[in-house]
């Protein structure tokens, strides 16, 4: 019996200093502005609003002269459905836009900005062309279509609703990766202009 209760003390002790060990082992890590700083501008772009637009366009590719446009003018409708993510660059974010001090954090991002346009339908396209723009020079228009609804669907994310709305959700993202890092602080998130 005495074995058995040397052996458990043993045990014990070996169990207890493991524990006493990692403590004295482990540095502890006070949080501060500086990692606040680093664990943010590691995530990189934070996407946080997709926003889905049915892009029509015209171009008008005519001269105004009847006799010219029957022979080379040409008009190009389309249509296509586009996303369009937006959210802020993380990376952009500068070490003096974070203040911490022991009550509240203080944030100041970059301003939302597009990340990326995809066209997620098929482009529906309707070309009519001159006569001889069909015969020497035909071109379906599909390139331009492409470009002009890209460009169409940027500028419609760039309303003042959208950018409202942007910014709203990608506070509460950033609000949600602060409190895994710190806790127990008022955050105050604004944006660059």
């Amino acid at each position: 019996m005495a074995k058995s209760n040397l052996l458990i003390l043993i045990i014990v002790i070996f169990i207890a200093g493991l524990i006493v060990g990692s403590y004295i082992s482990l540095p502890s890590q006070k949080v501060n502005s500086q990692i606040i700083y680093e664990k943010l501008q590691s995530q990189g772009f934070l996407i946080t609003q997709n926003y889905i637009f049915d892009q029509k366009i015209e171009i008008d590719n005519t001269s105004g002269q009847i006799w010219k446009d029957v022979f080379w003018g040409q008009k190009i409708q389309a249509n296509a459905l586009v996303k369009v993510n937006l959210g802020v660059d993380l990376h952009q974010l500068k070490e003096k836009n974070i203040e911490l001090n022991n009550k509240s954090l203080n944030v100041i991002l970059p301003k939302p900005q597009v990340h990326s346009i995809e066209i997620i339908s098929d482009i529906n396209l309707e070309n009519q062309q001159g006569i001889f723009k069909r015969l020497l020079n035909n071109d379906d228009g599909y390139n331009q279509a492409l470009t002009l609804i890209k460009e169409n669907a940027e500028i419609a994310a760039q309303d003042a609703k959208i950018i409202t709305e942007t910014r709203l959700s990608t506070a509460n993202e950033v609000n949600r990766l602060i409190n895994l890092i710190v806790s127990g602080r008022k955050i105050n998130i604004e944006f660059n202009n």
